[in-house]
């Protein structure tokens, strides 16, 4: 069989530079990102950088206000604590449904991906620690079998990117994230479904302890010749 390669539009070039500028915090909450100085500092049209900004703000990773154009989003720590409530009704009720459906492949899949995210940790690879971590969130989810529900769940987490907690903790910090997770693998992998939900949820709450260290004021801040 031929594989056929499509290369890479200038659409999705600037759109993966500036998913992973906001991913790994050079876009901070609260910056205005002007489409003139992305395009020059990127060596492209004002064209691409539009159609990439406006595919980021259906996504939640940006907004457009008035006046003032494209921003990263700068939530309160009032709005973060509702998405996190709103996530967390949402996931448990994954939780439990995936348990039930679980595989020796999803098993395998969750195993992977807490051991990328230990090994990252070990490498001190924050971005790559924060990546990890959310494949094996995706991989507990993932047997559920309810796309919907996960594209939901998906939002939510989109909404609070620029706020990844293991980003904002320091070592000690991201090592208790790990270990939680290392608590979850285990009541994941013996189907108990309790444990899973407090432990869980105490995730949960240190991921929004994290988030919270970021919503300090932000002032409007022009990015793009970064």
């Amino acid at each position: 069989m031929v594989t056929t390669f499509r290369p890479q539009t200038m659409q999705e070039a600037v759109l993966q530079e500036l998913r992973r500028r906001i991913h790994d915090g050079e876009l901070r909450p609260g910056t205005v990102i002007r489409v003139d100085a992305v395009a020059g500092a990127l060596g492209v049209s004002r064209i691409p950088v539009r159609e990439a900004l406006m595919i980021l703000e259906g996504e939640g990773l940006v907004t457009h206000r008035p006046h003032v154009g494209f921003t990263v989003p700068s939530l309160t720590a009032e709005e973060l604590e509702e998405i996190y409530f709103i996530r967390a009704m949402l996931e448990d009720e994954a939780l439990r449904r995936a348990l039930k459906k679980t595989t020796d492949a999803d098993r395998a899949a969750a195993r992977e991906a807490c051991r990328a995210a230990e090994e990252a940790l070990d490498h001190g690879q924050v971005n790559a620690f924060s990546d990890s971590g959310r494949r094996f969130h995706e991989a507990l989810l993932a047997p559920c079998r309810m796309p919907r529900l996960l594209r939901l769940l998906a939002g939510l987490w989109e909404a609070t990117e620029s706020y990844r907690a293991a980003n904002l903790l320091d070592r000690g910090g991201q090592e208790i994230l790990q270990v939680e997770h290392h608590v979850m693998l285990d009541a994941f992998l013996a189907g108990d479904e309790q444990r899973l939900i407090e432990a869980a949820e105490q995730h949960r709450q240190h991921l929004l302890a994290g988030a919270q260290l970021g919503t300090c004021p932000t002032p409007d801040t022009p990015a793009g010749q970064r």
